[in-house]
């Protein structure tokens, strides 16, 4: 378990919020105090101002907490209003009207100052970004450590949309509803324990028959209705709230508010059923990837996850060039510009043109390498804000903690861009320790890019938190074809940059060190996953897996390439398990009983999009298979956190996809998404002739990349027949190619084609 921290719990007196604490104690954290925002007073102080970000109604009752919990409380008073209503939240410009979420900033810091030891602030975010990066940029601006062990909770096992209130019955927390504000629900819903097995039964009902099954309602999330914590488990609560209710009153637009006319504390019985003991922890893997890990671990042969013309080619057999008296790198092109009419490439930036005999320290030479970089963006009139991937290469992993606030500093926007960092040792060019590669998806006059970002920077239970100047993922719309008929738009998907994911556990941060190398592929490739299905992501491009430098490095090969193969292969024994069973007859609502024949069935089962999505994938080649997407294995100096691998992938969300592999070339793959000008391409090298195939593809051989990524091995060569114009390149020790062969590089590029000239290249 990670060191503990000493949290500051954001509460509203919602069941969430409270409940959230539960789950930090659990994790090891102490809970230094509570913090609240409320109202303005006025003639009604139970008065609810609807605020986009905060809960308010009720807050009459929020001082008892201090005792019914035994934690001091700290409030403020609510002073702004709605100004930035995006999604994402970041810091205000100077002389921006103040937003209410910044009345955090004086609540948190008059906590700190009285509690020096608090470094952490917990939130109950289940599904609402709006909420979650609004906490986060306000935390991390102070130095805390956000904690959001809730978010994604339906998503999580066992996939219910109802798990939530299910796990709160467990630990007996008692949450009444206090607001509606759904046309399901009316005034008959307030006051009813959410918690209870009766409320949960008649809330699922409410919302099935208004349609709201699978965007939250069930918890609230959308607002449908909030509630208020009356008591919970021991130790936490010392004491629980009695209320006296009021007539419910009735707003505007049908929303319903219990009245509350007085409320005070009163001693707890003794309930050996109340206690944390009770608390479920959401499993840290996936179903499927629960089962993947066991079937791995039971035999430790991996064939069976292999093709059978899988053979692994040694290097020293003769068949490549492996002298290294010269590094591969010392042949490649360095700070190479690539424009295109929708990309811009700068590729293998370098602090300085030529060598010196006094290198700089890694600091200097990427502060040296951001100037560059401002520079040639200014002279191309590309905005940095555009960014959506980079590639970060060091020559030692150890600077990397020296280098991440440079890099923070010059990647400040709200969402930064996805990013792989990797260590590759000697293989780097003399006198460099540090190279840098960025995408840019550029704006057009008839193409928004629509760039959207995913980061998610509060610890939980589903995905790492991105705690540094990169986001988790990036998308950007992609070009469309000119044959797009009226309002076809939505079909062309986007391209998901997602950045390299590695083996830590999110509640904690922590490596994960259990299953050994088997146990960290198919964690991070989990993550990957969870990714992609956040961004919508129906098929990969390509995935690579980078692995350190070790003895048994074609063992790791087999069993990631095998993971990769079981986890994107149709099988019934890698799908989640669901539940299908309705409600008891007893929990039935009087309502449905009368108009059962109307009502719609409510599915608890939350949905998770498959992936890859076989209703979008169509293989024109061999139309009676189902294809996987691409995976490589590269070997390179060092990882971050020292762990065993760290996977890198794009995605692609257009509901109809076409993935080709060439009749003549094997080792060439195409994939299309089909109302997009974009062609996105894999190809293992294994011999000169492989390059030669790009450019025997008939009208669509490729002259010029709008991006694109070669992975080279010590036994690749350099050539001038090939367009290094938006190529980077990462020299690796070894390259692996699909099959568990090692091959000389791997190239892996997108090609955005001419509007007069589309279709397919296989």
């Amino acid at each position: 378990m990670s060191s503990s921290l000493n949290v500051i719990a954001l509460i509203s007196g919602g069941k969430d919020s409270l409940y959230s604490i539960l789950h930090c104690q659990a994790n090891g954290h102490t809970l230094t105090a509570l913090a609240n925002l409320y109202p303005t007073r006025t003639t009604n102080f139970d008065e609810d101002i609807n605020s986009y970000m905060y809960q308010t109604v009720g807050h009459s009752v929020i001082p008892l907490y201090e005792q019914a919990l035994g934690i001091p409380l700290y409030r403020q008073e609510i002073t702004g209003k709605t100004v930035d209503s995006s999604r994402d939240y970041g810091t205000p410009q100077a002389g921006q009207e103040q937003d209410e979420t910044e009345n955090l900033v004086p609540l948190l810091k008059s906590v700190m100052e009285a509690h020096p030891e608090a470094n952490a602030v917990s939130t109950g975010a289940i599904l609402s970004t709006y909420q979650r990066t609004r906490v986060e940029s306000i935390a991390l601006r102070l130095g805390l450590t956000p904690l959001s062990y809730l978010w994604q909770y339906p998503l999580l096992p066992p996939y219910t949309q109802t798990s939530l209130l299910h796990d709160m019955t467990a630990v007996g927390q008692e949450a009444i509803i206090i607001k509606t504000a759904s046309g399901g629900l009316d005034e008959s819903f307030l006051g009813f324990d959410v918690a209870h097995q009766r409320t949960i039964g008649r809330l699922s009902k409410a919302m099935s028959r208004f349609g709201e099954t699978s965007n939250g309602a069930i918890v609230g999330e959308g607002g449908e209705f909030e509630t208020l914590a009356l008591d919970g488990p021991t130790p936490l609560w010392k004491k629980r709230i009695r209320i006296e209710p009021g007539p419910p009153g009735v707003m505007e637009g049908g929303q319903a508010v219990l009245k509350i006319q007085a409320s005070t504390l009163e001693d707890k019985q003794e309930d050996t059923e109340r206690t944390l003991d009770a608390l479920r922890i959401p499993e840290l893997f996936d179903v499927e990837f629960e089962k993947l890990l066991q079937v791995m671990d039971g035999g430790n042969d991996s064939q069976s996850f292999r093709s059978e013309d899988a053979t692994l080619v040694d290097v020293s057999s003769g068949t490549f060039s492996t002298s290294t008296d010269t590094p591969i790198s010392e042949g490649l092109p360095r700070n190479s510009t690539g424009d295109t009419p929708t990309v811009f490439t700068y590729s293998n930036l370098i602090s300085d043109t030529r060598p010196s005999s006094s290198p700089s320290s890694p600091s200097r030479q990427l502060t040296k390498i951001f100037l560059r970089l401002d520079h040639v963006l200014t002279q191309w009139h590309v905005a940095k804000a555009g960014v959506n991937h980079c590639t970060l290469l060091l020559r030692n992993m150890a600077d990397f903690t020296v280098l991440n606030p440079i890099y923070a500093e010059y990647f400040s926007d709200i969402n930064p861009p996805a990013r792989v960092t990797i260590a590759v040792g000697d293989t780097m060019p003399e006198g460099v320790d540090i190279m840098l590669s960025v995408v840019i998806d550029k704006e057009m006059k008839d193409r928004a890019v629509q760039r959207q970002g995913l980061h998610v920077q509060g610890r939980s239970y589903w995905a790492p938190a991105n705690i540094g100047p990169y986001s988790q993922a990036i998308s950007v719309r992609l070009p469309a074809t000119d044959e797009r008929g009226e309002g076809q738009d939505q079909h062309v998907g986007e391209v998901v940059y997602v950045a390299g994911q590695i083996p830590l556990i999110p509640a904690s941060m922590e490596v994960y060190q259990e299953q050994g190398f088997r146990g960290q592929a198919i964690l991070s490739l989990q993550h990957l996953g969870r990714i992609g299905r956040a961004k919508g992501v129906r098929w990969w491009t390509a995935g690579v897996g980078f692995i350190p430098a070790s003895a048994n490095a074609e063992e790791q090969v087999r069993i990631a390439q095998g993971a990769w193969k079981a986890i994107h292969t149709p099988s019934p024994s890698f799908s989640s398990d669901t539940d299908g069973d309705e409600e008891e007859e007893e929990d039935i609502d009087p309502w449905d009983r009368l108009n059962r024949n109307h009502t719609s069935t409510f599915n608890d089962n939350t949905y998770r999009s498959p992936l890859p999505d076989p209703t979008s994938i169509s293989n024109p080649t061999n139309p009676n298979t189902t294809p996987i997407p691409p995976c490589f294995i590269a070997q390179v100096h060092s990882l971050p956190r020292g762990v065993d691998i760290e996977w890198s992938a794009s995605g692609l969300t257009a509901p109809s996809i076409h993935f080709n592999r060439n009749l003549t070339h094997s080792n060439l793959t195409l994939t299309t998404p089909t109302s997009s000008r974009s062609r996105f391409y894999t190809l293992e090298i294994r011999e000169q002739s492989d390059l030669d195939a790009l450019s025997r593809l008939g009208e669509d051989s490729i002259k010029e990349w709008t991006s694109a990524t070669l992975y080279a091995g010590r036994g690749f060569e350099g050539t001038a027949t090939m367009n290094w114009r938006g190529v980077q390149w990462i020299p690796c020790l070894k390259v692996w190619g699909e099959n568990g062969r090692e091959v000389r590089a791997v190239l892996v590029g997108r090609v955005d084609g001419d509007n007069e000239r589309e279709g397919s290249v296989m």
